[in-house]
């Protein structure tokens, strides 16, 4: 099982040197999508209890959900993707 795993993981590599190889005007060079990526920590009576990263507007929506329905504090970061 885990070898299935490493040869995935050599794939993706290999997919992604290649993109880096390929000029910028290349029909076949995938644009990257940016997307925002959020850090949210989750406080209670100032102690953090709970950190989490959401990679969707879904899942920072349900984290918070998550939070309040605990009777938690929170922030949220957006955080850079780069």
């Amino acid at each position: 099982m885990l070898g299935y795993h490493h040869t995935w993981l050599n794939l993706f590599d290999e997919f992604q040197a290649t993109q880096d190889k390929l000029e910028a005007g290349n029909f076949l060079k995938l644009s990257r999508v940016s997307s925002p990526t959020y850090y949210v920590e989750a406080f209670l009576d100032e102690s953090l209890e709970w950190t989490e990263y959401a990679y969707t507007e879904r899942e920072l929506q349900n984290l918070k959900n998550d939070a309040i329905d605990c009777g938690f504090t929170f922030t949220v970061e957006e955080v850079s993707n780069d």
